[in-house]
């Protein structure tokens, strides 16, 4: 019995995507979509473009609609779902309600492949006994589904609705009973088992469906490629963009580094510049309140100095003034201050630093107290790195630089060749 997934999965296979209701003369559209030939008119019309109102693919070139008189001549060139006209009139059989079609007043337990009839369990035997219907096949209701009874239904000659096809005409391209390959088709020369074709039909049908389950897989494996090209481009961008913030937060540190270390020499050359200023300063103040003093005394001396005195007094403060220091000379104190210059050449090295970023590897060694390291790409210009500190080559060829001493933090070091 089929479960309630198994008839909501069938419903969403027989029910046209814009009505919503069981297919009524299903269109093939070319991106293998089905809708009803009443809604696909109705959604052109609507929607010029000609576009599936699914998968937005070409459902037809507007142009045609210019060919010809409207819409339905265009509508009408797509092919007919056969197959899935078949699982809706199926699906609509065995959803109504199962009354027998001979008595009319009980419940049906089988079909009828060959007419259609559902029927109950006593006109089931009476259907197997009488000689028109003894040859039909009759399935019962219980295990029936739509897809079997859509692919067990009687095949009638094409001619004599009545009479089963039991021969193929590949001329006329017709299922055909004896009485047809008898009369209308004699001359036929290539008249076949009609089970024959069926069985070449069914062959065909699947080395189509393994042709294109084949290149489903293809497919499918070409997309997980290109995911994993996406993903290893997100993991290699994320790889990137680590190193570049490491090696930028590396670059940030030594100019800052560097600016703490400016800064801490041009204090220092300032506090020095300072101090020598500041005692020079205080010694000319001291000299200059000994001469304001002495310069009172003399001035004294000339306004309230007696006659009789004044050559003894001029003598005094003669010889005081003499002993002073009235030299004035202001001593030069050049200030040395450190300053970086940025310049176009320097912006140029850093250019070239931030270039060669992924291409230099650091290798390196430590040898007692002193570092090597190893050029490791050779191009114009040659990054060598220690730490945070980097130092270049213009040309030369691979080689390996070692210093005699230890290397110091925030200092830039020429390498020259030997």
């Amino acid at each position: 019995m089929a479960t309630a997934a198994d008839k909501s999965s069938a419903d969403s296979d027989t029910e046209c995507s814009v009505c919503h209701e069981l297919f009524k003369n299903p269109k093939l559209l070319p991106c293998a979509h089905v809708l009803c030939r009443h809604c696909l008119l109705s959604w052109l019309a609507s929607n010029p473009e000609a576009l599936c109102p699914l998968c937005r693919g070409a459902i037809a070139d507007p142009k045609e609609k210019s060919k010809t008189k409207g819409w339905e001549e265009v509508v009408d060139t797509l092919p007919d779902d056969v197959a899935m006209a078949a699982l809706v009139e199926s699906t609509r059989v065995l959803s109504q309600d199962h009354v027998c079609a001979g008595c009319e007043d009980s419940g049906a337990v089988s079909i009828c492949l060959h007419c259609g009839d559902m029927l109950c369990a006593s006109c089931t035997r009476a259907h197997g006994n009488l000689s028109a219907t003894r040859q039909h096949t009759v399935e019962t209701l219980a295990t029936m589904t739509a897809e079997r009874l859509a692919t067990n239904q009687f095949a009638a000659c094409c001619v004599h609705s009545d009479k089963p096809s039991e021969l193929y005409c590949p001329t006329h391209g017709a299922a055909i009973c004896h009485l047809c390959a008898s009369s209308e088709h004699r001359a036929c020369p290539e008249v076949t088992l009609f089970e024959k074709r069926l069985n070449e039909l069914q062959q065909e049908l699947s080395a189509m469906s393994e042709m294109l389950k084949a290149a489903e897989d293809n497919m499918d494996k070409a997309i997980s490629q290109l995911d994993q090209q996406l993903e290893e481009a997100e993991r290699l961008t994320k790889k990137s963009l680590a190193e570049i913030n490491e090696a930028c937060e590396r670059m940030e540190e030594s100019i800052k580094a560097c600016k703490r270390r400016v800064w801490e020499l041009t204090l220092a050359a300032k506090q020095k510049v300072e101090e020598s200023v500041q005692a020079t300063r205080a010694d000319m103040l001291g000299r200059r309140g000994r001469m304001t003093s002495h310069r009172r005394v003399v001035d004294r001396v000339k306004v309230t100095s007696p006659p009789g005195k004044l050559e003894k007094a001029t003598a005094t403060v003669r010889l005081r003034v003499q002993g002073l220091n009235l030299r004035v000379t202001v001593p030069v104190t050049i200030l040395s201050m450190n300053t970086i210059k940025v310049d176009k050449t320097t912006l140029a090295r850093l250019a070239r630093e931030i270039a060669f970023l992924g291409e230099v590897r650091e290798t390196s060694v430590l040898v007692g107290e002193a570092k090597t390291w190893q050029f490791v790409d050779i191009t114009k210009h040659i990054i060598l790195s220690n730490k945070n500190r980097t130092a270049e080559r213009a040309r030369g060829h691979s080689a390996i630089v070692l210093s005699r001493t230890p290397m110091q933090n925030d200092m830039l070091y020429e390498v020259r060749g030997i």
